[in-house]
């Protein structure tokens, strides 16, 4: 057992990814792919069999012009090999993706303290709208990975006194708009452009803003050529509507407080203790000098307050849109266990109480639903069997902690991570069984595929 943790503490990025990968691909167990995403396999599908295409082909033959092409194509790499569409070939993509954005949450968090890389990472995995982007395979995990790897460079770039790395932050940029368009670029670029105004490096945000700048116009000439040789100049006009400009003049109702209030409620916990943090660190935001720690808030602050801002402005607003903050909040959320001073002390103690009590809650909730379903018209469907046995090993592992870690170094790391185990089985067994139930009842099409590649 110590060789183990030996070996995963040398190596911690790859010991995140592998276990983050396992984890995602669990998650994305289930019978038939349902909603929008039914789309998805009419894409993968049409291109293993007809070969790859400029855009994505809808099941009626036509391009559709609200999507790039890129994860379409990844789908069709990883499908082809096996000749068949499954709903891990088109979930791996997002489960490599999501793993990717827990390492480089580790990461940044790790320029300052180790502790912090950790805890974030465990913070991003109890963030639901998060999981739930992953499992419902959403484009917007996409901009999430190359919005915390372009923070990651141009931040470790100041601190190691290493612009080296620095042109990958221009691939990231071009990356995002290859995946999700042109919110895929400036999403991470609005990220950058707020670290170095905040920063003062104003010939660094004067050169940024050319470079992605001409990033940002190349893509779009790309975007709409590709377009006019798929479908001409009609269904050029439509790619440039669907993803630009209807997104601010869409007849959706503009719901300005829509990301102040319940699609930021989606993030669950993280973003409460994110906005506790901000709230109680803000006066040393503007206090000079700073220290370091104090920055790194500063900087997260301004990366998740930006984003909102920005993506209050369109009409169309949906809470998977602002996936991008995930990073930033987990490690705001992150500071209580990292922090000395004992500010957040009740708050951190409040969440070990929450995480040990998880289980028993879990359980109640279980009952709450088995007596809901004997007078219910349409019964809710959670795992009983799985949410059960996970549910009571999980009692059983508590019992364990209070027993023999209560003056372990690392019982706070180990009772979050219990905490962090606990929601993991909920959101497998019961909310996403209850979710996937009630979507399959109001589904016209469901696409059943095998889970398995083979």
């Amino acid at each position: 057992m110590d060789a183990f943790t030996g070996r995963v503490a040398k190596k911690p990025c790859l010991s995140i990814f592998l276990l983050a990968l396992i984890v995602f691909m669990g998650l994305q167990y289930k019978p038939a792919i349902l909603n929008y995403t039914t789309r998805f396999v009419d894409f993968a599908e049409y291109m293993l069999y007809h070969g790859v295409t400029l855009f994505p082909i809808a099941d009626d033959l036509k391009p559709y012009p609200d999507y790039t092409v890129a994860n379409t194509v990844l789908m069709y790499l990883v499908s082809l090999p096996f000749g068949q569409v499954s709903v891990l070939s088109m979930g791996l993509p997002y489960c490599i993706t999501a793993s990717l954005i827990l390492v480089f949450i580790y990461k940044l968090g790790a320029l300052h303290d180790r502790k912090w890389g950790l805890y974030g990472v465990l913070f991003s995995l109890l963030t639901w709208s998060f999981l739930d982007s992953v499992n419902s395979l959403a484009l917007d995990v996409y901009p999430a990975l190359f919005t915390v790897i372009c923070f990651y460079l141009v931040y470790r770039a100041d601190m190691k006194q290493d612009r080296s790395r620095q042109p990958l932050v221009y691939l990231a940029l071009a990356l995002g708009f290859a995946f999700r368009g042109p919110i895929g670029l400036i999403g991470p670029s609005i990220v950058v452009g707020c670290y170095y105004l905040l920063s003062r490096q104003w010939r660094a945000l004067i050169v940024f803003s050319l470079l992605s700048g001409l990033i940002f116009a190349a893509g779009v000439a790309l975007l709409s050529w590709a377009a006019y040789v798929q479908g001409g100049m009609d269904f050029l006009r439509e790619v440039l509507m669907m993803q630009g400009l209807d997104r601010f003049a869409s007849d959706h109702a503009p719901r300005y407080y829509f990301y102040f209030t319940g699609g930021l409620l989606t993030y669950g916990i993280t973003v409460f203790f994110a906005l506790q943090v901000i709230a109680r660190r803000y006066k040393q935001f503007f206090r000079a000098p700073q220290k370091t720690d104090i920055a790194l808030l500063f900087y997260l602050s301004a990366w998740f307050i930006g984003l909102i801002v920005f993506f209050t402005l369109p009409n169309s607003k949906k809470a998977r849109y602002i996936l991008s903050i995930t990073p930033a909040i987990s490690l705001l959320a992150a500071y209580i266990f990292v922090d000395k001073s004992g500010l957040f002390e009740g708050a951190k103690n409040g969440l070990l109480r929450f995480c040990l009590r998880l289980p028993l809650i879990g359980l109640g909730l279980v009952a709450f639903v088995f007596i809901y379903n004997f007078f219910a018209a349409h019964p809710l469907l959670p795992n009983y069997v799985g949410v059960l046995a996970s549910l009571m090993l999980l009692v059983i592992a508590r019992h364990m902690i209070g027993k023999h870690c209560a003056d372990h170094r690392h019982r706070e790391l180990i009772i979050l991570l219990f905490g962090v185990t606990t929601f993991l089985a909920l959101d497998a067994f019961f909310f996403n069984s209850i979710t996937y139930h009630l979507e399959l009842a109001n589904e016209p099409t469901p696409k059943f595929l095998p889970y398995w590649f083979w």
